[in-house]
This record gives structure tokens, sequence and C-alpha cells, in this order.
């Protein structure tokens, strides 16, 4: 089983801040584990929410 991380290293992992990551947490749009008072991060969740969210290139339009 992986650790789970904490506010400030999922923050690195999603290349925002802590108080981003925050605001995300309270609008449940990252998925997250509350133990306690504590609020952790699953690596694989944060990999398979970054995946979810890839935005792939539109296919060039060639010029007539």
């Amino acid at each position: 089983m992986n650790r789970l991380l904490n506010n400030q290293e999922a923050a690195e992992i999603l290349g925002i801040s802590p108080f981003s990551l925050r605001g995300k947490v309270l609008r449940r749009e990252v998925p997250f584990v509350k133990i306690g008072r504590r609020t952790l991060f699953d690596p694989a969740d944060l990999r398979a929410f970054i995946e979810a969210r890839k935005v792939q290139p539109r296919p060039r339009r060639e010029k007539p």
C-alpha cells in the first residue's frame, strides 16, 4: 500500500498551491481521505485525477 500524502506533498504533485488544494477539497473536486481531522491524499488517486483531466490536441486542419 502506498503512503498517503499530506496537503503540501499533494499540492506539489498537482502543481498548485496548498491553499488552492484546500479549496478543491472543500468543493470536493479532488479525491481525498479523511482520517480524524487529517486530510490525506492517495498518490494513485492523484495520478487518476490528472489523467482524467488531460486535454488532447486538436487535429491540424490542412490549408486548402
